[in-house]
């Protein structure tokens, strides 16, 4: 039997208020480190994306969002750091519970920045994915890091 490819997918909030976009500096991280982030997290087996990002909002700064306020913005084939993953990207204005960073031991700090493009010290990928939204939201599939 052959050996077949696999690919890592993971999901990202774009939590927006009031113009800003919540951000997370990431520390004692492999990849990126010192750069902005979203909420994001990996796929992990058993769970559809909304059930992801719902979970991973939860854990990483407490916050309650449904699943009818999670709104795909754009999925996304990313070849870097030497893995290719698949992206779902959502944006949602609508949560409940105080945001609190729940991971200090990864994440140095949470701020509200200027939702734009670009965001100053954002991870390439998740730049990208502003960009997309703000510049072409008709076209929700992306593709970046190959030679083509």
């Amino acid at each position: 039997m052959e050996d077949r490819f696999n690919l890592r997918c993971a999901v990202h909030l774009f939590l927006v208020n009031d113009g800003k976009i919540l951000v997370e500096k990431r520390k004692n991280r492999a990849y990126c480190n010192g750069q902005y982030d979203v909420i994001a997290g990996h796929i992990h087996g058993g769970y559809d994306v909304y059930d992801e990002m719902i979970s991973i909002a939860k854990k990483e700064v407490n916050i309650d969002v449904k699943r009818e306020d999670l709104i795909p913005i754009q999925v996304m084939h990313h070849n870097g750091d030497g893995s290719e993953y698949i992206h779902y990207f959502f944006i949602a204005s609508n949560y409940s519970g105080k945001i609190n960073n729940n991971e200090p031991d990864i994440c140095e700090y949470l701020a509200w920045v200027d939702f734009k493009y670009p965001v100053d010290n954002m991870m390439e990928y998740i730049n990208i994915a502003i960009k997309n939204y703000f510049e072409n939201p008709e076209n929700r599939f992306t593709t970046l890091g190959f030679n083509k």
